[in-house]
């Protein structure tokens, strides 16, 4: 059973390369960008190159929500980047005072929000978050570990305020069928499909994760879809990425 054919682009589209070479980048259709007027992203850890370059093309407000980075997690990390450090390996600590003066260098609390996102106790609603807003030509960026399909439907509700969508969907084999129908009913148009190949490829030829991104009425500049497309790059530097079967 290779990828449902309604999961493969139907047109080539104009295309750019947003955040990281390798995992935590996506291929995004320009436009998008371009007319968004406010970037919201669920899920950052400790990348959020995607959320610089997204507002470098484009300066606009955004906000991001991540439930794992807390005070918690700064506590944490500096505890067993000293324990190294008394182990004589400076590396960890050198990378924690780098990525946390990053954090807050970029982020601040009008525009992070340490949430989690779902409809599940304690998370934060989509519909919560939208409704709050006054813009009506969204971006959503969303790699938040399975808990997307708990805000599919939310997705639907509020896809007329959606210009662009970036999703990275996981345990693909299992969920196939629940992706499927999402995408029959977002008025949105798949632009780019990319295979994580931090996991595994399924039996039935399907990878476990799968960034999938969709845009408001893109312009296709060619009949012919590009997959996979020259910016695509493997989210694991050092493993080959991994190629997409569809179906006829």
């Amino acid at each position: 059973m290779p990828i449902p054919l309604s999961l493969k682009p139907k047109h080539k589209y104009d295309l750019i390369r947003v955040g990281s070479q390798n995992d935590g980048g996506y291929l995004i259709e320009k436009n998008s960008i371009l007319v968004c007027d406010f970037l919201l992203s669920f899920g950052v850890s400790t990348d959020w190159n995607f959320e610089k370059e997204f507002i470098g093309y484009n300066y606009i407000d955004f906000k991001a929500f991540d439930g794992s980075i807390d005070e918690l997690f700064w506590i944490n990390w500096e505890k067993k980047a000293f324990s190294k450090f008394f182990k004589l390996s400076f590396k960890e600590l050198f990378k924690y005072y780098k990525v946390k003066y990053s954090f807050y260098k970029f982020f601040n609390k009008n525009n992070f929000e340490s949430s989690y996102i779902g409809n599940k106790i304690n998370y934060l609603p989509i519909s919560k978050i939208i409704k709050n807003l006054k813009s009506h030509n969204i971006f959503l960026k969303i790699d938040i570990e399975g808990s997307e399909y708990d805000i599919l439907e939310d997705l639907i509700k509020f896809q007329s305020r959606i210009i662009g969508l970036a999703v990275e969907f996981h345990n693909c084999t299992e969920m196939i069928n629940k992706i499927t129908e999402f995408i029959e009913r977002l008025n949105l148009e798949l632009v780019h499909i990319h295979g994580n190949n931090y996991d595994r490829v399924s039996k039935d030829n399907i990878p476990e994760t799968l960034e999938i991104t969709f845009a408001r009425l893109p312009k296709p500049i060619d009949q012919n879809p590009e997959i996979p497309h020259y910016l695509d790059k493997p989210n694991k530097h050092n493993k080959n990425d991994i190629k997409l079967n569809f179906g006829s």
